[in-house]
């Protein structure tokens, strides 16, 4: 799990209007059954057995706020309108136990996403956002965290000739200089960089 965020490291890097928000980690966990035809797992150790034919599953990620909120509102939101489009979108059977955790790791200029960061637009330059993400690869690159915990932050983030943009709102689209204005991150007021 990535550790908490160093709030002062973060405020003495900050730089002209960058500004750091609000970064929540999201667990959700749930059982659901197999598919059918499906080979069923080995029950995880120190969990609790299901019955015959279900199986634990669960994701997580990073969400970054304009405003600090109460953990519980944002869970609450998240099990109402994400769970049941997850549940359609990835046709999830039968599912159950769902547990929905938020935990606030701290405010940051920058929130992880799957190789590919992003901030909210505040109206820097392309140089301004080039530059403060550079500071926070640093940061991040020289912190004392261990390997794994740089490596699930960063994933590959320190080369810098990954870093690109997208045309389209599809990362893995038509590729553009970094950082990504591209209509979908004007539509939800961010900028992104890939890698």
């Amino acid at each position: 799990m990535k550790p908490m965020i160093d709030e002062e490291r973060v405020r003495a890097g900050l730089r002209g209007a960058e500004k750091a928000f609000p970064i929540y980690r999201i667990k959700v966990q749930w059982s659901e059954a197999y598919p059918p035809g499906a080979e069923e797992r080995i029950q995880r150790v120190g969990q609790p057995p299901l019955p015959k034919g279900r199986f634990r599953n669960g994701t997580s990620w990073d969400v970054m706020e304009r405003e600090e909120r109460p953990v519980g509102q944002i869970a609450e939101e998240r099990r109402r309108k994400w769970w049941p489009e997850y549940v359609e979108r990835k046709k999830l059977l039968e599912t159950g136990d769902l547990t929905i955790t938020v935990s606030l790791l701290g405010h940051d200029v920058w929130c992880a996403g799957w190789f590919s960061h992003w901030t909210f637009d505040v109206g820097l330059s392309d140089r301004e956002v080039l530059e403060s993400f550079e500071r926070y690869v640093d940061r991040i690159q020289f912190s004392d965290w261990s390997d794994t915990e740089k490596g699930g932050t960063l994933m590959g983030v320190e080369d810098r000739w990954r870093w690109h943009g997208c045309a389209d709102g599809d990362p893995q689209g038509e590729r553009t200089k970094a950082p990504c204005r591209c209509p979908a991150c004007k539509k939800n007021g961010i900028v992104r960089i890939d890698h």
